[in-house]
């Protein structure tokens, strides 16, 4: 009985990694095999463990992994707020190059919500950045598709391709720092004087000017400010007394400022979700303008960011690079 038992165990067992085990191999655009084949062993082994862990319903263990520690902490802080696992056990995706190094993108994977109080996409997509030397510099969940296609094909935009690409690595390591918590990575991408602004909406009654009666509901947005140090503070408070935060960012807008060519305008939708230790549950869904200074090519600081409640009927927020001075270097 005892040999049975443990036969049917080893079969068990057998089939759980089985379940688990993922491969990774680029379709095109890397060109050195010994770097290929060190990244695709990497990328490999890193899914067969996210999706190990999922199904273990345990930590990651990374030690195994060819991951930097900065992309081993962010990974496993987005652990924390939410478990995921590989959809697919064979994956093929191409490789594309940035400023500093390479990345993959729309690795599909499916979140697995520890409990009823996810509010965000189940199906999403894994983005992975690596160096010239095969090792993981990032992981995170991508912006959604449509708005992926959009920032690439350009549209009114007159950014050349590499640049919208790396604005778009930059932005989704953004909304990922936020998800992960990683108060680190926030302060080191504020520029030392970043202006915050957040916007509040004022409801009034119009009244008629002849019998002043009621007529209908104005709307005002009175804006506040804070600086860095402020911000930071008031997110660290945020990051200690919260369970989980989810960030979608979408309808994302590049500008170029008209007069200074390093500096760069974000125009997004962003919708929040979070909930705090003592179980209340907050959202809200509004539109971010971010101001990018990318003169260092591969650490580009903000000095601006706003934030805007959405409003019936509107499409975006009033902001524009054009709106802000900001001094040559």
């Amino acid at each position: 009985m005892k040999r049975y038992i443990l036969i049917l165990y080893v079969i068990l067992a057998s089939s759980l990694m089985a379940y688990a085990q993922v491969s990774f191999q680029f379709s095109d655009g890397i060109y050195n095999e010994s770097l290929k084949s060190e990244v695709e062993r990497s990328v490999s082994s890193l899914l067969t463990e996210i999706n190990k862990a999922e199904t273990a319903d345990r930590q990651l263990n990374l030690s195994a992994i060819n991951i930097d520690a900065n992309a081993a902490n962010g990974l496993k802080s987005l652990w924390e707020n939410i478990h995921f696992r590989c959809e697919f056990k064979n994956n093929v995706q191409s490789c594309l190059k940035d400023f500093t190094g390479y990345e993959i993108r729309q690795i599909p994977v499916e979140m697995k919500p520890i409990d009823n109080t996810y509010r965000g996409e189940i199906h999403k997509e894994l983005t992975i950045s690596f160096n010239k030397k095969g090792v993981i510099t990032g992981v995170r969940t991508a912006i959604d598709n449509n708005s992926y296609l959009a920032i690439i094909q350009g549209g009114k935009s007159n950014i050349d391709l590499r640049m919208r690409r790396e604005i778009l690595n930059f932005v989704e390591n953004f909304r990922s720092y936020y998800v992960e918590k990683n108060i680190n990575a926030l302060q080191e991408i504020f520029s030392e004087d970043a202006l915050i602004i957040t916007g509040r909406v004022i409801k009034t009654l119009g009244r008629n000017n002849v019998d002043g009666i009621s007529q209908h509901v104005k709307e005002k947005v009175v804006y506040s400010k804070q600086n860095k140090e402020q911000y930071i503070n008031n997110l660290k408070n945020l990051f200690k007394g919260t369970e989980y935060i989810n960030v979608d960012f979408s309808d994302i807008e590049l500008m170029r400022h008209g007069s200074n060519p390093n500096i760069y305008g974000v125009r997004l939708r962003q919708k929040w979700n979070s909930q705090q230790c003592n179980g209340r549950q907050y959202s809200d869904d509004g539109y971010v303008f971010l101001l990018w200074d990318f003169q260092e090519e591969g650490s580009p600081k903000i000095h601006v960011r706003t934030w805007t409640p959405k409003r019936a009927n509107q499409t975006n927020d009033e902001f524009s690079p054009e709106d802000f001075f900001i001094p040559s270097r």
